[in-house]
């Protein structure tokens, strides 16, 4: 029987034989019409081309027979190879099982669980593997999220989330081999300018940090130009030139991004090391201070980690999160978030959270009634208690410049007074809490006893302006000019472009 779909290759039939003849052209006529109803699916058979067809009258060849087979079965061999390429690839058996964790909050445990399915549903997905390990990533989960990304990568070489993603992880528990991975991330991102700076930049960081400055330097200088350039870049070329002993490379580098939010303490601790290092103490004293009273620096923008924090879920997540807001400014944002978790369960950590991102949007009340509640359910906890010295006295200074004879100033005060008087009692190291505790005794009109938490709190901060100012002006109000001169004098060379510390002097000086 012929078999469909399969060209039939016969020897060649004698002149005399009619049958046979006519069985051929009526199968070679058939094939050029559409089947009918009557005589049902026409056959589908493979051509031999041109070349391998006979004349009319010519008999086949035995050579041509064979080369017309060869070619067939060359084909027939690549087809199936292909096929069996993609087979191996993609074929869902192939791939191994999503790893499955569990948590103790239940929040965490059911995101997890939703893209744990959704993986199941999906194997083939790549956004499915690469979304789940960002999720595990996310909530701690490393290993297990490093085992989704190497899938993610293979369905799609195309995505640099993947690669930089293993990189991170990497950089934490196996550092040599981040940079192959942060090389691997940098190529994908060529046509994605959004992650190529952020790979790039990342990639030039672990080459400095593992001594490969040169190779680090040309990715830095690459986002440098045009002026202004990129802070992140002008702040590795300062670090590279710190490594090769360029002084004054690196001083015009750290100058241009000193008030970066993302690196002003780091700016400002390296510029007062370079400034001893060329003599100049009082310019180094001045750094120092800045960097002292800074916050410590946020992590750079980077659109894969920051998407990162904003999936994370439960206690860890609600912190994170509000930092990614605070560091951009989103103020409202961040009260709102906590504000929200409060309502799920009443924790110091968001009352807290809370209480002072309302004070950043001038809305004191509301902020210290969530500090009340946080005392009150945590006596204990120092931060709670410097954050509600820190917001009650900044909001009775407010009301005091409109109403100086308001009837609750005192009163205010004398709260003030008491809640950093205990957060230096739970965290005796607490620096400002030490300058909040003597401003508000100053405010009470007993500058005797601030001179001691002033000096206490320089004890720990001995280029701390704002204690070296405020402990001037107890001095000077005691009589005690020498000291007071002294101690504003100091403050003065902390932070010249401050104006106060020199009207304190021009009023001590003054003839009275």
């Amino acid at each position: 029987m012929k078999a469909r779909g399969l060209p039939e290759v016969s020897s060649p039939l004698p002149a005399s034989s009619p049958e046979p003849s006519a069985g051929l052209h009526d199968a070679a006529s058939s094939s050029s019409c559409p089947p009918t109803p009557e005589s049902g699916p026409a056959d589908i058979s493979l051509s031999p081309p041109s070349w391998a067809k006979p004349r009319a009258g010519e008999k086949l060849s035995q050579p041509r027979r064979w080369q017309m087979r060869l070619l067939l079965a060359s084909l027939s061999l690549l087809v199936l190879a292909a096929l069996g390429g993609i087979a191996w690839y993609w074929w869902p058996s192939r791939l191994p099982e999503p790893p499955l964790v569990d948590s103790e909050e239940a929040e965490v445990s059911q995101v997890i669980q939703e893209h744990y399915q959704k993986v199941l549903r999906q194997r083939r997905s790549a956004s499915a593997w690469g979304e789940y390990g960002t999720i595990l990533l996310a909530h701690l989960f490393d290993q297990q999220a490093d085992e989704c990304f190497a899938v993610a990568a293979r369905l799609d070489p195309q995505d640099p989330r993947w690669p930089y993603a293993r990189a991170h992880i990497a950089l934490k528990r196996r550092p040599l081999e981040a940079v192959a991975l942060l090389r691997q991330a940098a190529a994908a991102s060529r046509h994605q300018p959004h992650y190529q700076m952020v790979c790039e930049l990342t990639l030039a960081e672990t080459l400095l940090e593992q001594g490969a400055i040169a190779e680090a330097i040309e990715y830095f200088r690459r986002y440098v130009s045009p002026p202004p350039g990129e802070p992140r870049a002008h702040f590795g070329l300062a670090v590279a030139a710190l490594n090769q002993g360029e002084i004054d490379e690196a001083w015009t580098h750290l100058w241009a991004v000193r008030d970066h939010p993302c690196c002003r303490k780091q700016a400002h601790t390296q510029l007062a090391a370079l400034a001893r290092q060329r003599g100049d103490l009082t310019a180094a004293r001045q750094y120092e201070s800045i960097a002292q009273m800074a916050d410590p620096d946020p992590p750079w923008p980077d659109p894969y980690l920051d998407y990162l924090v904003s999936v994370q879920v439960g206690r860890r997540g609600l912190q994170r999160r509000a930092g990614l807001l605070e560091r951009d400014g989103r103020f409202f944002e961040a009260a709102q978030l906590y504000l929200r978790a409060l309502r799920d369960e009443k924790t110091v950590e968001a009352l807290v959270g809370a209480a002072v991102n309302l004070a950043r949007l001038h809305q004191h009340p509301e902020a210290l009634k969530l500090l009340d509640e946080a005392v009150v359910l945590d006596p204990a906890d120092a931060r709670a208690q410097y954050t509600l010295a820190l917001v009650q006295y900044a909001y009775a200074e407010i009301v005091q410049s409109h109403q100086p004879h308001h009837p609750q100033l005192r009163e205010w005060f004398q709260k003030a007074a008491a809640a950093a008087r205990r957060a230096v009692e739970l965290k005796p190291d607490h620096a400002r809490a030490y300058l909040f505790y003597g401003l508000a005794l100053l405010q009470l009109g007993d500058p005797q006893t601030a001179v001691t938490p002033f000096r206490q709190g320089l004890a720990i901060e001995p280029d701390n302006f704002d204690m070296h100012l405020a402990l001037g002006q107890a001095l000077a109000r005691l009589g005690q000019h020498m000291e007071a001169e002294k101690a504003l004098q100091t403050a003065a060379q902390l932070r010249p472009d401050d104006p106060r510390p020199a009207e304190e002097l021009r009023r001590l000086r003054s003839p009275r």
